[in-house]
């Protein structure tokens, strides 16, 4: 059964049939084409015919009816009451016998002189043109349709009075009933779906097959405007709402057209059974063509579908060798240099996959279209994907990266060029952020064809950390040795000043009526003196590892509830919402109430210049472990990525106004109380601060105060 599924097979036969197929149709058209022809001209010839016999018969009609009113005409000029009664009883007559008219009337010159059937009728027929006409060409006339004042439809057959002078003196006009025309069409219709019609000088239909076609146009149809040409043809197309096989021609007699046509699908009926009967031929000989086509194909495919079944076997892992396969001929030695290659290939894949897991960082190989072919352990541990999960996925489509256009593989393809030792970035599947040092590369083919990629990436996250912090505790070393100078230079001159406000007030105590203005004046001095000076104090306790304050029990719900009370004034001037989420109503520990006030106060103060017009704050204390961990959230202007590691450095601010020393006091601060501080920033969607600091256990209560 697998052999007639091979594609082989499939385009052995399918290529045979082809050719049967090509064959069969096009004698089956041949022979379609040639029914259709002849019975195509046999409809055209059989349309054209009874268009001829039923013009004769429309124009016999039309004939009679002329006849009729010339046999009534003379009652005009012999107008007395015996011709009257005479006439009259011949038209009585002709109306009885012939359903074909529905009135006829009789004018001494314009005038209505006589109407029959005399019946009533509440309304005046307008043929002032017809009577003009009679009376210049003073022969018959058959009019276009005329719609009667009480909606029925008709056309007029007048016939002029001529005196013995030659002189017009009258006329008299039969109104034709067009049903009864539209009856006799309908006898000679071709089958049950024929259409014949008739057609007045304006294109109008005046007698149909189908009656509702009564008093509509065909003036603008390419058969109207043919007929309005007096022309005679046979046409084919869509006409009456239909796609007919059409004869027209004029009838000579009243300038009246007429249309004889069938539908082409009634015409090619009895070809029908005719092109059923060679379809079924030409099946059975298609049907027995494929018969021979597949088992001629399966005597020489069979061996070689058995030998791709032995390379699937061997590439799934199911087979270590080929096994001969027993045809004497080509294919029998293409399967032993199969085997012998086989044998080569696996060694070599054994010795490349121990080299690649050996290797401890993440290398990964992909076609050429990005899908991963290899996945080593090394790529496991640092993605925290299985092998199993990745192989033939898409390496764009697993999310190790904020914008997929910044990987430096998609570049790699994109300029088809290597790319070394490029600091980035990569997402776990845990969405842990990593560090790293990437190389990629272009894998080519003997042609030089691009046939897949590698990439090595080594994570360097604990590196960049051991960096990291020798840099800040660099920078805050230095920033120490500054500040405490620049405090040192500046308690001098305080002390100075605060010593001469003292000495100002003694001396001035008695010589002034005004001493309590002086009072008042030297008093704010020492204030701020004093207050300056209390300032600089702790400014240089931030550079000092104070192991008193450390020790001191306080509580963080504590202290970030009193600061939001007292910066709600600031939150309220700046429109900014600030919610709490605390999963813990208390959260001690162990450190310098003051430096965690300001830890925190610098962080909201950053929010609240962060947020320009107004905005949301979001704190949030949940366990992390051993730590309590602290966030605080804005949705500000956000940091960009690439300024995101440098926000904790000293003086370096995002902003044209900052100094650069919030951050970096803040991660003094927590550094000194054995925590961790860390930035996450979405730019323009906002900023989230993380404080980790170490939870103080219940069984210490007993040994230290609670500040707060």
């Amino acid at each position: 059964m697998k052999v007639f599924q091979s594609k082989l097979m499939k385009r052995y036969v399918a290529i045979v049939l082809v050719v049967i197929l090509f064959v069969l149709a096009s004698l089956y058209m041949i022979a379609v084409n040639v029914i259709n022809g002849s019975v195509r001209s046999q409809m055209e010839y059989r349309d054209e015919l009874i268009a001829k016999t039923l013009g004769n018969q429309i124009e016999n009609v039309f004939e009679n009816s002329v006849s009729d009113m010339r046999q009534i005409s003379p009652i005009v000029t012999n107008f007395d009451n015996d011709a009257e009664n005479a006439y009259r009883v011949e038209m009585e007559t002709i109306l009885s016998h012939d359903p074909l008219y529905l009135f006829i009337e009789v004018y001494k010159d314009d005038q209505l002189a006589l109407r029959l059937p005399d019946v009533p009728f509440s309304y005046f027929v307008e043929n002032g043109s017809i009577i003009k006409r009679l009376s210049w060409s003073q022969t018959s006339y058959i009019s276009n349709m005329i719609e009667l004042p009480d909606g029925r439809k008709t056309i007029a057959i007048a016939y002029p009075s001529i005196n013995d002078q030659g002189e017009f003196v009258g006329s008299v006009v039969a109104y034709l009933n067009l049903q009864v025309l539209s009856d006799l069409l309908q006898r000679f219709a071709i089958g049950k779906e024929g259409v014949n019609a008739m057609i007045d000088r304006n294109g109008t239909i005046i007698a149909h097959t189908e009656q509702s076609y009564i008093g509509k146009s065909i003036q603008d149809h390419e058969v109207g405007i043919h007929l309005q040409k007096e022309d005679f043809d046979i046409w084919n197309g869509e006409i009456f709402s239909k796609e007919l096989v059409i004869a027209y021609r004029p009838i000579l007699l009243g300038d009246i057209s007429l249309i004889v046509g069938e539908p082409i699908q009634q015409a090619l009926k009895p070809a029908r059974l005719v092109k059923f009967l060679l379809f079924q031929g030409f099946s059975i000989v298609f049907i027995i063509a494929i018969g021979l086509a597949m088992f001629s194909a399966s005597r020489v495919i069979r061996p070689v579908t058995t030998l791709i079944k032995h390379v699937q076997e061997y590439k799934e892992g199911k087979r270590n060798a080929f096994v001969k396969v027993k045809t004497n001929d080509e294919i029998e030695d293409l399967s032993i240099v199969l085997s012998e290659m086989a044998t080569e290939l696996r060694e070599k894949e054994r010795s490349m996959f121990y080299i690649l897991e050996s290797i401890p960082y993440c290398v990964i190989t992909t076609d050429k279209d990005g899908r991963i072919m290899t996945f080593n352990k090394g790529a496991e541990d640092l993605m925290l994907y299985r092998r199993e999960e990745v192989l033939n996925q898409l390496i764009f489509n697993l999310s190790i990266k904020h914008d997929i256009q910044e990987f430096v593989l998609l570049k790699t393809f994109n300029a088809g060029k290597s790319f070394e030792e490029v600091e980035s970035y990569i997402i776990d599947k845990e969405k842990g952020f990593h560090d790293v040092r990437i190389y990629a590369s272009l894998l080519k083919g003997e042609q030089d064809e691009y046939i897949g990629s590698i990439l090595v990436i080594r994570d360097v996250s604990d590196v960049k950390k051991l960096e990291e912090y020798l840099k800040q505790s660099e920078r805050l070393a230095s920033l120490g040795e500054l500040t405490a100078g620049i405090a040192h230079e500046i308690k001098n001159p305080l002390s100075i000043i605060q010593v001469a406000a003292e000495t100002i007030r003694l001396q001035i105590e008695d010589e002034f009526e005004e001493s309590e203005v002086i009072d008042e004046l030297t008093g704010d001095i020492l204030t701020a003196s004093d207050r300056m000076n209390k300032l600089l104090t702790d400014f240089l306790k931030l550079t000092k590892d104070d192991e008193y304050n450390k020790h001191v029990l306080t509580d963080l719900v504590v202290i970030t509830n009193e600061l939001l009370n007292l910066l709600r004034r600031k939150f309220n001037d700046a429109n900014i919402m600030v919610t709490t989420e605390y999963n813990f109503s208390k959260a001690p520990v162990l450190g310098d109430r003051h430096k965690l006030t300001q830890l925190l106060l610098n962080i909201f103060l950053n929010s609240i210049q962060a947020i320009k017009d107004e905005g949301n704050i979001h704190i949030s204390l949940n366990e992390k472990g051993a730590y309590w961990k602290l966030s605080i959230s804005d949705t500000g202007e956000g940091i960009k990525e690439d300024k995101l590691n440098w926000v904790f450095n000293p003086f370096y601010s995002t902003k044209p106004e900052g100094t650069g020393l919030g951050l970096s006091i803040a991660h003094e601060i927590i550094a000194q109380h054995g925590g961790e501080i860390w930035a996450e920033s979405v730019d323009s969607q906002g900023t989230t601060i993380h404080i980790e600091i170490l939870k103080y256990e219940e069984n210490q209560y007993e040994e230290h105060s609670v500040c707060g």
